[in-house]
C-alpha cells in the first residue's frame, strides 16, 4: 500500500488515488445543465477575483496618493 498523506481539505488520499482522477470521474456524471452552471460559477468566481484585486489596488494607489499629497506638505 502507498504512503497516505493529507490531501488539500484535510482528508487522507493514498498515493495513486490522484484527486484530479476522482472529479473527472464526477464530472462525467453530471448532466448538462449542472456541467453548464458549475463552468458558469467558476468564470463568476475568476471574475469576483479579479474584482476583488483591482479595488484592492485602487485602495493601495490611493493611500499613496495620501501620502504623497501629505509629504508635499510637509
Amino acid at each position: 500500500m502507498g504512503e497516505s498523506h493529507m490531501g488539500m481539505y484535510g482528508v487522507g488520499m493514498e498515493h495513486g488515488m490522484g484527486k484530479p482522477d476522482v472529479l473527472w470521474a464526477m464530472w462525467e456524471k453530471l448532466d448538462d445543465k449542472t456541467k453548464k452552471s458549475l463552468a458558469m460559477r467558476k468564470i463568476d468566481e475568476k471574475i469576483m477575483e479579479k474584482e476583488a484585486w483591482i479595488k484592492h489596488l485602487q485602495f493601495k494607489v490611493e493611500s499613496l496618493r495620501m501620502m504623497k499629497q501629505w509629504m508635499e506638505k510637509m
